[in-house]
């Protein structure tokens, strides 16, 4: 077979007549379907299409990261026509159903991520096999991104792993591991990765053979011929149905995909041309724009340049070995997930009673993770094997980086880093995981302030994906560089704040939370509150938040905050009254409700509530969207939104609301909070800000920076423009990049009177 050169691309052939498409392209860290990639696709297809030789072709990464992560997302977000829209995804539709075309077999043989677009091209192959590894991810995650599947996904999908099984896939955007993927017949084979290349080419030559379809495909095929048939696949779709109905405001994309699903087997629909309509359609939606541009975000945060220009610092001075001071629930599950990344984990507790604990500790989580991951007894054992829990100083003195947990106590904190200073290599970083005290205060007790930093992991922390890196007045660029490159590693994103009260996520979200608990002073019920909330799109209300997280906890960090937040005093004395009287939340099985091993059973009695709702809620306000409950709740977390980017606690407005959605799962189809005033407007924001402070006082006065935006009709988010003047304001505070913009705010023009 002879091929044009590509860029993308490598062609191979063989005397059986197999030929290898090798995909890899340039200066990717993954695959991904650019519309170049795509171009020379169809040039490759062409190619095999006219081959006189070729019996077998198998579609292959030789990337070590992965097969296909899907198609270019950033790409996708620029886009801004439905006809541009309709005519990307009728144009890779026609590519993919060409290759389920092919006059010869063909092989998806995958490894790593396999994803959205990448999963589509595997699904118009006729076999799909699939390393045996963690790494293997297997999944159409679309939905995550306001869109379906665009290139077949929800056609194919179901053919191939059954109607429901499809459902849940797409639906939910999640990825399958190998075995799973096998299970439900998305996969012919799983091949053990110290026999990938041999086994492989096994596989492909038993097919060139003859070989027969697998077991496990007999079994879906007929599980598939169910489904087909009057009445299974009406209720597989109306229960999806009745699964997404709550949501089908908030992400559009849920119906969107079980309409493109059933018209798959209507033989009165095309199929095909209702996926790229509803994908069309979807694209114009503002729950997609807003989710298109968390992930544009997210991949910013992820990006070394975005926080440092120092990536050569970081590759020769890079974070090999870890120490952790203290075992407790963060210390712990710190712990865990650095040892999993395989980095060697040094902890040390103060006695031998807390190291036993901290042991089992470790263990419970590692058991916890094997249920819910599947790690296997081998796996356990080697990230058991990398982490050493003791009480010596000593064991910490070899380690890069060292990272206390210790309790929320400034004065014990302080202790600890000064004895650390003396015990660690020279080089190293300390860095503490508290969530609201002064790291630069810490710093002061140190020789090393440069390498004296905050890195504030949220719980549980294997699960939640921000880490705040906190960045003193002292703190040097190359310490910041190493820990975002850290943080990075561990499969987290980073965002980069001051070291301010509450940093950034804290900051903003006790407002929030303080209102909600002085609404259940004025009468408001504690049901009524969370359930507002969770409409306007929360995984959970403020003060079942408040319950999981700990009243005690609360009540701590919102001491920290007193200085920062104004009325902050009245909430630190009801969650006081809250503590002494014994209701810790969840732990104590008693805080804003009452629980019974584990589950919420029912509101509990709440010692300073009012018996009737008190009236705050008559006084009109510009439409907003908003329920009176929701918009007293959330204002507040606008209006800190907007201070922490006047204040430069960040640096710019986006790192914000990506902050709030992955740190707190502040309404991801919303976008953030800054999109949601921009999606208000900001003048309207502060219309009702001035109705609820002359209501309830300082606590809702307009930032200045927001009543500013308002008198020039700004956005947040805006794109920038080539008439935007780059200049700072008189009033001394730095030029805040708005999205891709600069924003110049001068203060003398605006004012937080109403």
């Amino acid at each position: 077979m002879i091929a044009r050169p590509y860029r993308n691309f490598h062609l191979s052939s063989d005397d059986r007549g197999i030929t290898t498409v090798w995909l890899n392209v340039p200066r990717r860290p993954l695959n991904i379907l650019t519309r170049s990639v795509m171009q020379e696709l169809e040039s490759v297809v062409q190619d095999l299409e006219e081959s006189q030789t070729c019996k077998l072709a198998v579609f292959i990464s030789s990337k070590e990261s992965g097969f296909l992560a899907g198609a270019d997302v950033s790409a996708i977000a620029e886009i801004e026509s439905s006809d541009e829209a309709t005519e990307l995804i009728k144009r890779g539709q026609a590519l993919f159903l060409r290759i389920e075309r092919l006059p010869m077999s063909t092989v998806a043989a995958i490894h790593g991520p396999c994803l959205g677009g990448g999963l589509e091209l595997a699904l118009a192959c006729n076999h799909r096999v699939a390393l045996d590894s963690a790494s293997t991810q297997i999944g159409l995650p679309e939905i995550k991104l306001g869109l379906i599947p665009g290139w077949g996904g929800t056609q194919r999908l179901p053919r191939v792993v059954g109607l429901r099984n499809a459902l849940s896939m797409i639906l939910t955007g999640r990825s399958l591991g190998a075995k799973e993927a096998i299970r439900i017949g998305l996969l012919d084979e799983i091949i053990d990765p110290n026999h990938w290349a041999v086994e492989l080419d096994a596989f492909v030559t038993s097919l060139i053979g003859g070989r027969s379809i697998d077991a496990r495909r007999v079994r879906t095929k007929w599980i598939r011929k169910v489904e087909r048939h009057w009445p299974m696949r009406p209720i597989a779709i109306a229960l999806a149905n009745r699964k997404v109905a709550g949501k089908r405001g908030q992400y559009p994309a849920l119906p969107a995909a079980i309409r493109a699903i059933a018209a798959g087997f209507d033989s009165a629909q095309d199929g095909f041309g209702v996926e790229r309509s509803e994908f069309a359609e979807l694209l114009q939606t503002s729950a997609c724009r807003n989710l298109l541009s968390l992930f544009v975000a997210r991949e910013k945060a992820r990006n070394q340049s975005t926080w440092s220009r120092l990536a050569s610092d970081v590759a020769t001075k890079s974070i090999h070995s870890v120490g952790v001071v203290g075992a407790g629930a963060m210390g712990a599950g710190i712990a865990q997930l650095v040892a999993i990344k395989g980095y060697p984990v040094a902890i040390k507790e103060v006695n031998p009673q807390a190291v036993a604990a901290g042991s089992h500790r470790i263990e419970k989580l590692m058991a916890e993770d094997a249920r819910h991951n599947g790690t296997s007894t081998a796996a356990m054992a080697d990230v058991l094997s990398r982490i050493t829990i003791n009480c010596e100083d000593s064991s910490l003195s070899d380690c890069d980086l060292v990272i206390e947990a210790v309790i929320e106590r400034e004065d014990v904190k302080a202790e600890v880093f000064r004895t650390l200073d003396q015990v660690v290599q020279e080089n190293a970083i300390l860095a503490s995981n508290t969530s609201s005290l002064s790291v630069s205060r810490m710093a002061e007790v140190t020789e090393r302030p440069t390498k004296i930093a905050g890195l504030h992991f949220f719980n549980p922390v294997r699960r939640m994906e921000l880490v705040e890196v906190v960045r003193t007045s002292s703190t040097n660029d190359q310490t910041i560089a190493r820990l975002v490159a850290f943080v990075r590693s561990l499969g987290k994103t980073p965002i980069v704040t001051t070291d301010s009260p509450g940093f950034l996520v804290n900051r903003v979200l006790f407002p929030y939370l303080g209102e909600a608990i002085l609404m259940v002073q004025d009468g408001y019920s504690v049901e009524e509150i969370d359930d507002q909330i969770r409409r306007f799109g929360m995984p959970m209300g403020p003060l079942e938040l408040l319950d999981h997280v700990g009243l005690d906890v609360a009540h701590h960090v919102a001491k920290s905050l007193d200085q920062a937040l104004p009325d902050m005093t009245l909430v630190i004395n009801k969650l006081a009254a809250l503590v002494q009287s014994g209701q810790l939340g969840t732990k104590g099985s008693r805080g804003f409700y009452e629980y019974r091993k584990g589950k919420r059973r029912g509101p509990a009695t709440m010692p300073f509530a009012r018996a009737e709702k008190s009236d705050t809620d008559k006084r009109c306000f510009a439409d907003d969207g908003l329920t009176p409950i929701q918009r007293r709740l959330i204002y507040p977390m606008l209006s800190e939104s907007v201070r922490c980017l006047e204040e430069g606690v960040v640096a710019e407005a986006w790192m914000i609301d990506l902050a709030m959605v992955l740190g707190t799962g502040f309404a991801p189809h919303l976008g953030g909070p800054l999109h949601v005033v921009d999606s208000i407007g900001a003048n309207r924001v502060v219309e009702n800000l001035c109705s609820l402070r002359e209501q309830l006082g300082q606590r809702f006065a307009a930032p200045k920076l927001l009543v500013a935006m308002g008198q020039r009709s700004e956005r947040f988010m805006a794109p920038r423009t080539s008439t935007q003047p780059n200049r700072r304001s008189e009033a001394n505070i730095p030029s805040h990049s708005v999205g891709n913009r600069l924003l110049s705010v001068n203060l003398k023009e605006s004012s937080d009177e109403c």
